[in-house]
């Protein structure tokens, strides 16, 4: 038996108030920030493209010292304006956290809006909002039965022999996966439970754990921490546990399998019972979207008067610029296909539908689920004991709590036909 190695570190975390210290604020620096920074941005494209109507005046005789004059006068007036609206819109937002921390709750855990709002925020900057030490900065958590998952013997117990982890994606969280769908209505399911977790659990005895993490950092380190999370979940589970799926959507099946060949690399407890990963909608060859994004930072950097618009686009966190990749950011220089050990299932969606026709099939080959082709989401470049399902007429939020598709997971895990 190979030896164990200990786990990668974890990401170092933000810090949290302590007991009897005053609440910070947490929304309004960001804010902040971000209000400056932008109109640094803007001030910088006004001087590029006034600098260039200057240059050019500048080359018409007689002409050359009145704009000379003219620039520097226009040169201290934005200063001073961009200056003063900086400084306005800083103190603004500085009152706001006064008025933040006066009513902020540190041992509150935030939900609802709140959450979906702070997912997204950590999609677009969450590396630097880890960076900065901001408590805004998600922290990995695994959760189960809508409350934060203690790591305790009396707490796990209640675990079923066969655990799902389900991993959500980019600018989401663990209620993801509880997307109302009005499909199961019309499901043999219907009034049986309307999400892949309930229907498990009544079906298979199968029990469910969700992940919440930061999407805005890189693959990798995410991966490192799922394994690391759980390697202290089998520390600390009883023996009974002996299986776990590991289900993603979108990013989330990227960090799934780099979680595996970390946990597989290390010789961590809990690879020898990661029977199967199944991924959704995830973009193993890149999502287009993302390259897009990509193009148009280099594009903007090619001109002076868009150079501040590139800066801004490439302040995107890592996360998303893992996207650009998928998994090929890894096998970058590798040729032909890759053998895996793990048993894997694809699910590709599709926007097109059998009854568009070609039309269908033109959509089908180019926008896919709507975010990840047909293609990427299959990754025709890994081979062993791997299943592609498409599905057609589902977008790729949709692929997060369906019908059609749990039929697809309930058979993947031993569940008799759907009728």
């Amino acid at each position: 038996m190979p030896k164990r190695r200990k786990p990668h570190p974890r990401a170092s975390s933000p810090p949290e108030a302590a007991a009897g210290q005053a609440p910070t604020a947490v929304y309004a620096p960001v804010l902040k920030t971000g209000f400056q920074a932008t109109t640094s941005r803007v001030q910088e494209m006004h001087h590029a493209i006034a600098g260039k109507t200057f240059d050019a005046l500048q080359q018409v005789p007689g002409l050359s010292v009145p704009t000379r004059l003219a620039q520097s006068v226009h040169d201290a007036i934005t200063h001073g304006v961009y200056a003063a609206v900086r400084h306005g819109g800083g103190a603004m937002f500085s009152l706001a956290g006064q008025a933040e921390r006066m009513a902020a709750d540190p041992a509150r855990s935030p939900q609802g809006k709140e959450l979906t709002l702070r997912s997204a925020l950590n999609a677009a900057v969450g590396d630097a909002l880890l960076e900065a030490g901001s408590s805004l900065a998600v922290k990995m958590s695994l959760h189960a039965d809508g409350e934060p998952l203690a790591l305790t013997r009396e707490r796990l117990v209640a675990l079923r022999e066969r655990v799902c982890v389900f991993i959500h994606g980019l600018a989401c969280d663990e209620h993801s996966w509880s997307r109302p769908n009005d499909a199961w209505a019309a499901s043999q399911w219907a009034g049986q439970g309307d999400t892949y977790a309930a229907l498990l659990e009544a079906e298979l005895g199968i029990g469910a754990v969700f992940v919440r993490y930061n999407s805005g950092l890189s693959v990798e380190e995410n991966g490192r921490q799922l394994a690391a999370q759980l390697d202290e979940l089998m520390q600390a589970a009883p023996s009974h546990l002996r299986e776990l799926v590991l289900v993603g959507h979108s990013m989330g099946g990227l960090v799934a399998l780099s979680a595996c060949e970390q946990a597989a690399a290390d010789a961590l407890s809990w690879a020898s019972l990661a029977r199967m990963v199944i991924c959704l909608g995830t973009p193993h060859q890149g999502a287009p979207l993302e390259r897009l994004g990509h193009l148009a930072s280099m594009a903007l950097g090619l001109s002076s008067v868009t150079q501040p618009l590139g800066r801004i686009a490439n302040t995107r966190s890592q996360g998303i610029k893992d996207l650009r990749h998928g998994r090929r950011g890894k096998t970058a220089g590798r040729a032909g296909t890759q053998r895996v050990e793990l048993a894997l299932r694809f699910v590709a969606g599709s926007l097109a539908d059998p009854s568009h026709g070609m039309a269908g099939a033109m959509i089908d080959s180019v926008l896919g689920d709507g975010l990840v082709t047909r293609g990427s989401a299959s990754d025709d470049g890994l081979v062993g004991d791997v299943q592609r399902v498409e599905v057609a007429g589902l977008g790729h939020m949709v692929l997060l709590n369906h019908p059609r598709v749990y039929a697809l997971i309930r058979g993947w895990l031993g569940a008799p036909d759907a009728t």
